[in-house]
């Protein structure tokens, strides 16, 4: 027992910190981006992937929308739990493969009637806190040391990047337990060839790619690295038996989801014909490669500094880690793993529809085994010494301390404090009328869901001067007040002037003026007076 917390007591404490810090940013959450949205619709809602989708024509145009009209397409209904083949339907209709989504509505199905943000942040933790446990293993068997271990897990799990990952309710959280398994797949192959490896490359291949798109970017680098490193070692079976493991993973993509090819070729924002457009935009290559190398170096803030300390420690060393090389102490078989992470970097960044940290999140922690490598190079280097165990338990120590004071100054993203102000501002005009000016767009309506949801309902229109708000509005008798919410993006949605909406509403109604509520996104919100 006591050799066992020797060696797995700091990891124990690690998980224990950082699923607190998890806990205390989750009850802060105050409110989901739009994705995050799209994450429930898209799960739960019963084949009907966008609230367009909800109306029989449609068109949400001149329609009334109920509160239970959102929460339907929000939150599973009772009978129809576990309904994978509407999540597949809703995923084809959409631009992402929908293995997340059926974990998602399985949690969902156990919960029914309920829309809540426990419902996506509790499966978010059990794969953050999986990931957790597979970059441990990752660098123990790379490096051998369980408190080198410790501190990767450390580092990543109260990253900027690594908590904003695990709190924003989508695909990537997973996308990233992922990466790390076949990271994890392909050292063990280093190590030793098994037969019972190849099937688990298979499946992981798999379920990467029917979690999101953009795992084939680390997979393809990482498994072509690992193709090469057998073949020159001359392990020729293993490097056939790996590359016809990895191909069938990408033919059973193609098999179960055929849609990819859809989505591959399609000539939307969110699709392979975009990242070809943003592919040849070479004016745009050093301001996006700009863009996310401070994304990451924000996003691991601790990581860097720390990164920074040890190369001093390294440059002042060179000449015991240069013996050490000589000797044939070190090995650099990580750099299998660590490498092809700094490619997909480039690439992602050039070719990405956004550029946003999000697109990066799974190759975050492989970022941390890097650092890893850069202790180990120390470690090696120092070799033994008089109280080695206190100084490294010291150390690490001190790295928690240094993650946490990181964690407390840079919160993770996606947190959104402001939606408290504006659910208070709702439910003060809950009893009024709401109208949402917008041209269609279903995007708009999911944005400002969680704040439509204190009105019993709300009359959508795209004309100032339609009766259907008048019909609307007459239901109100004794309203003196009425919401409005104007779409004003011109780049995602109809990109309405404000100015002139409300001008025109108040000409074609009773009102006579208007103030300023709050603007979010895509969209801005009024109070119409009389």
């Amino acid at each position: 027992m006591k050799e066992k917390l020797r060696k797995y007591g700091a990891f124990f404490l690690a998980l224990v910190i950082i699923a607190g810090v998890y806990m205390l940013f989750a009850n802060r959450k105050s409110g989901m981006f739009i994705d995050e949205i799209y994450t429930y619709g898209l799960s739960n809602s019963h084949y009907a992937p966008f609230l367009t989708d909800t109306m029989d024509d449609g068109s949400l145009i001149d329609k009334t929308l109920t509160r239970q009209e959102l929460l339907d397409y929000v939150y599973v209904n009772s009978g129809e739990g576990f309904d994978f083949g509407s999540v597949y339907y809703n995923q084809v209709n959409d631009v992402h493969p929908p293995l997340y989504y059926w974990l998602f509505n399985i949690v969902s199905s156990f919960t029914p009637e309920v829309f809540s943000k426990w419902t996506g942040l509790a499966l978010d933790f059990v794969i953050f806190m999986l990931s957790l446990l597979v970059l441990y293993k990752l660098v123990l068997k790379l490096f051998g040391s369980h408190d080198n271990a410790a501190a990767a897990v450390i580092l990543y799990g109260l990253s900027n990047l690594g908590l904003s990952c695990a709190l924003m309710i989508r695909m990537y959280v997973l996308l990233t337990l992922l990466t790390l398994t076949l990271a994890l797949l392909i050292v063990c192959l280093m190590e030793k060839p098994r037969a019972y490896l190849y099937p688990l490359v298979f499946l992981n291949l798999f379920a990467g790619l029917m979690t999101q798109y953009y795992f084939v970017f680390y997979a393809f680098f990482i498994c072509l690295a690992y193709f090469i490193y057998a073949l020159v070692k001359k392990d020729f079976k293993p490097a056939l038996a790996f590359a016809v493991s990895a191909v069938l993973g990408v033919a059973a993509l193609l098999v179960a989801f055929p849609a990819c090819l859809t989505h591959l070729f399609a000539d939307k924002l969110v699709s392979g014909g975009n990242a070809l457009e943003n592919l040849g935009a070479f004016g745009q290559y050093k301001e996006r490669l700009l863009i996310f190398y401070h994304e990451v170096q924000h996003g691991l803030k601790a990581a860097v500094c720390i990164t920074l300390v040890l190369l001093a420690g390294i440059l002042l060393s060179r000449k015991k880690i240069s013996a050490a090389f000589r000797e044939k102490k070190l090995s650099f078989d990580s750099l299998v793993v660590i490498v092809p992470a700094f490619i997909t970097l480039i690439l992602v960044a050039i070719i990405s529809p956004v550029s946003e940290q999000r697109y990066v999140y799974n190759i975050g922690p492989i970022f941390i085994v890097a650092v890893s490598f850069l202790i180990y190079l120390l470690e090696k280097s120092w070799g033994q010494f008089n109280r080695e165990f206190w100084v490294k338990k010291g150390i690490l120590l001190l790295t928690m301390l240094f993650a946490l004071e990181f964690a407390r100054y840079i919160p993770p993203r996606y947190m959104y404090p402001e939606y408290q102000e504006y659910d208070d501002l709702m439910s003060q005009h809950s009893d009024e009328p709401c109208i949402f000016m917008t041209d269609n767009y279903f995007s708009t309506i999911t944005e400002a869901l969680q704040q439509l949801l204190y009105f019993d309902n709300f009359f959508v229109s795209n004309d100032p001067d339609s009766q259907g708000i008048d019909r609307y509005i007459a239901d109100f008798p004794n309203a003196d007040e009425c919401v409005v919410y104007i779409d004003v993006n011109d780049f995602w949605s109809s990109g309405y002037n404000a100015e002139e909406m409300l001008s025109r509403l108040i000409d074609s109604t009773d009102f006579s003026s208007y103030e300023a509520l709050y603007k979010n996104g895509l969209t801005e919100t009024y109070l119409l007076k009389k």
